[in-house]
Formats: C-alpha cells, sequence, structure tokens
C-alpha cells in the first residue's frame, strides 16, 4: 500500500514517521511546493520519494493532505476529481468547515475523511518531524457520516496505529467554534503578548535588562509566538468569526481582571484565580 503525503513538514513528517516505525504501509511518496522540505524529507526519511503531485494521486491508496488549510480547500476538490474510486484522503487542517463545504456536493466526497489530530507544536517543517509527536493526543474526526465506512476504518487505522485518541461525533461547524477556543486563541494571545513586551522594551538600554530578567512566566507564555505565520494566518482567516467571538470574550475577562485591580478589590482577585484552574 503506497501512503501519498502532500506537505512534508511537520505534521505530515510526524505521520509519515509515526506509520513507519509501526511499518504501516508499504512505501511513502511524498510532494512539497518548499524544495528544500522535499529535500530534508528524503533525507530524514519521511518519504521514501519525492513525486509530481499528480502522479502521487494515481499511485496512492491513502493520500494525507497536510499543507495550510486555505491549500487544502484549493486542491481538494481536483484531488477528488482524479482519485480511484477506493482511494482514501484525509486532511489534518486545523480548521474544518471550509474544507468540508468545499466539497459537500461533490461526487467522491465519501472517500475524503476530515481529521484534525491535535497535536501540534510551535517548530515548524520536516526537520521537527518526530515519531512520538502525536502519542495519545487526541483526534478530532468531523462529518463522519458523509465519509464511507471503509475510508473511516482506514482513518481509524492509521490514528490507531500512533496511539491517537479518536473523538466522533462532532460536525465541522462545532469543531471550528470550540477550536477556536482551546487552540487559535491561545495563540493570538501568545502573538500579542510577545508583541506587546517588545514594544515596551524596544530600546537598546531596555532590551538588554529584559533580556537579563526574562523567565520561564514568559517564554512559556509567548512559546506559540514563534509559530509559522504561514500556517497561522490561513488558519486565522477561515475561522475569522469564531476566532472574534473568543477574542471579544477574552478582552472582557483582561477587562474584569484590571478592573478588580483598580478597585483593589483583592479579595476577588484571589477568588478570580481560584475559579480559574482548568
Amino acid at each position: 500500500m503506497n501512503i501519498g503525503i502532500i506537505g512534508l513538514g511537520l505534521i505530515g513528517g510526524s505521520i509519515s514517521l509515526g506509520l513507519r516505525k509501526s511499518n504501516f504501509g508499504d512505501k511513502f511518496i511524498g510532494t512539497d511546493s518548499n524544495h528544500k522540505n522535499a529535500t530534508h524529507a528524503v533525507e530524514l526519511g519521511i518519504v521514501d520519494e519525492i513525486i509530481p503531485l499528480q502522479d502521487l494521486i494515481l499511485q496512492s491508496s491513502v493520500i494525507i493532505l497536510s499543507i495550510p488549510v486555505d491549500g487544502i480547500e484549493k486542491i481538494l476538490p481536483s484531488i477528488l476529481n482524479k482519485i480511484r474510486s477506493d482511494t482514501v484522503i484525509l486532511d489534518t487542517g486545523s480548521t474544518k468547515y471550509d474544507i468540508c463545504n468545499s466539497v459537500f456536493s461533490h461526487p467522491k466526497r465519501s472517500r475524503f475523511v476530515a481529521t484534525h489530530p491535535i497535536a501540534g507544536v510551535e517548530n515548524s517543517g520536516p526537520t521537527s518531524a518526530h515519531s512520538d509527536l502525536f502519542y495519545k493526543k487526541n483526534c478530532v474526526i468531523c462529518d463522519s457520516e458523509l465519509s464511507a465506512p471503509d475510508a473511516i476504518e482506514m482513518t481509524e487505522k492509521i490514528y490507531s496505529t500512533m496511539k491517537m485518541r479518536l473523538i466522533y461525533n462532532m460536525t465541522s461547524k462545532e469543531h471550528d467554534l470550540y477550536i477556536a477556543y482551546i487552540s487559535h486563541l491561545p495563540h493570538v494571545i501568545s502573538f500579542a503578548l510577545s508583541s506587546t513586551v517588545l514594544k515596551k522594551f524596544k530600546n537598546e538600554n531596555e532590551e538588554k535588562i529584559f533580556n537579563n530578567m526574562i523567565g520561564s512566566g514568559l517564554t512559556s507564555t509567548t512559546r506559540l509566538a514563534k509559530s509559522n505565520p504561514e500556517t497561522w494566518l490561513p488558519i486565522f482567516i477561515s475561522n475569522r468569526n469564531n476566532l472574534i467571538q473568543a477574542i471579544n470574550v477574552y478582552l472582557n475577562q483582561i477587562e474584569i481582571f484590571r478592573d478588580l485591580l483598580k478597585n483593589k478589590d483583592f479579595h476577588k482577585v484571589d477568588r478570580y484565580m481560584k475559579n480559574a484552574k482548568i
């Protein structure tokens, strides 16, 4: 069984390494618009061979789409046009509704499984990929009733091989609402916090003091600000309305905390913090 990986960065590369570690699949073929990523993917043993997209579509039994979400939405319909009747396609995008909507009426819609393996880190590219990235992480399968049973079964085998916890009974629309708060908002907060600190300590003398004082609190909360904008801008655009809603809710909480401090309601600050543990 040939497994084709479209997009050989962190997620696509880690899926391939995870499956190869368990001897799942016979041959791994890949394609990537970034020539450097493609070269590294072969050197690192992520794929056996780099081939043109059209050849990958025809030669693969399973196609894994692991590129930015706007790219998935753009090419998925044309890939469905070209696949064999038994090929399985799954994507790894962090938003689902726009992708699913782009192929909702496609005659081969049942060959596609909309998935979101929730396991990203701030680093990107094939050099950051590793075989255990998905170990005991969650994977959401959306709109599963629209996918053929054998396509769902193959998808389950792939993610179960990597020891992921599978989550069902969620629509793509529900997924995007929840993920706006759980994943996308934390990235916005990290980008904003990092920008706040950089703006405050922008002159040379203050920057030197800042570098000497920086601790784990700031580094842990700004870790996500190192994430690749080429990946995250399309996500923010795709989930714009849900994300704006999430940002508004967050800003309201920031204002509540600020006002408690301003009014010296310290007992309420204490209660706020005690109630904030997830």
